[in-house]
């Protein structure tokens, strides 16, 4: 099935000028918020998804390799699941970066700078749940690139000290080019991030319902829930924090929030730590509208898998 297929089940009219270009970067089996934050992507009709990036998480795994393949086939098992099985997925790198300056080769690299290049006047954003080794590794291989796209990322800690988040963690020295380049950047740090906090209950009333896409999805983070021995104080049993979903949020929300700062873009020192940089101004964001955020995502999904639509 096409994805164009299950978004017109909503039977928006949406203005055509609006949509966007989309890469979507993850390390989809890391947690199993990973993939609730690519489905809401995918049910963004002014999302032009043009693919989506399977990334490593070996800081995680101890550089076993394998976490970046664990992290394909998660993304096939839940393309099945949704039906938008036309949507491209992409390997990316299995491991870190070996320095700031490294050009490891990859299809999900390969297609980043592809889709970068080509001719198309909509915008292009990337957004990264996970390591930033892939845009990384593209904006080395190909530094004209940086002024073609804009960086989505979940990472970093809060300002002004800093520090290694997971997800900074995971390839220090890709963080450090990325922070170091030209390209656009768009930082959602863990104090943001960490409050998008949703319930087994909630998750139960409003996702379990909606069809295999929601079963997968439900089934995903209770399994996830029960097995997981994480010694994360955030991980409270009855609840999850949907921690990649924020990019949905600072693509769709009106700029009139005032809801993030231009920050002079820091050098990464030994563990993340912010340092004064050369100035050029990133974006920060402050908050995001969680209601806004987790209802939108909800009702895409009712819409689209939900009871009354009879299907799959």
């Amino acid at each position: 099935m096409k994805r164009k297929e299950i978004l017109d089940r909503m039977g928006l009219c949406l203005p055509p000028d609006k949509q966007i270009r989309v890469v979507i970067s993850s390390d989809v089996s890391n947690e199993a918020d990973d993939p609730f934050a690519i489905v809401h992507q995918l049910l963004t009709p002014i999302f032009d998804v043009r693919g989506v990036i399977a990334t490593h998480y070996e800081g995680k795994t101890r550089g076993d390799r394998r976490s970046m393949e664990n992290s394909y086939r998660m993304l096939t098992a839940l393309m099945a699941a949704t039906g938008m099985t036309d949507v491209p997925m992409l390997r990316g790198c299995a491991v870190p970066l070996a320095g700031e300056l490294d050009v490891p080769d990859a299809e999900g690299v390969r297609f980043l700078i592809e889709e970068a290049q080509r001719d198309d006047p909509r915008p292009l954003y990337v957004t990264v749940q996970g390591a930033l080794t892939d845009v990384a590794a593209a904006l080395n291989r190909c530094p004209a690139i940086a002024g073609k796209m804009t960086v989505v990322w979940i990472g970093g800690m809060p300002y002004p000290k800093g520090g290694c988040d997971f997800n900074m963690k995971q390839d220090l020295a890709a963080a450090r080019a990325v922070f170091g380049s030209k390209v656009a950047l768009w930082q959602l740090p863990v104090n943001v991030y960490g409050t998008v906090e949703v319930t087994m209950a909630e998750m139960a009333l409003k996702i379990r319902p909606c069809g295999t896409a929601g079963r997968y999805l439900y089934d995903l983070m209770e399994q996830y829930n029960l097995t997981t021995d994480e010694p994360y104080t955030l991980r409270k049993g009855e609840s999850w924090n949907f921690g990649d979903s924020p990019v949905v949020a600072a693509l769709l929300g009106c700029d009139l929030r005032q809801n993030f700062h231009m920050e002079p873009a820091p050098v990464l020192a030994d563990g993340g730590r912010y340092l004064p940089g050369s100035g050029r101004a990133i974006r920060v964001y402050d908050s995001v509208d969680v209601r806004f955020l987790l209802e939108d995502f909800f009702a895409k999904l009712a819409l689209c898998y939900g009871p009354r639509t009879n299907k799959a």
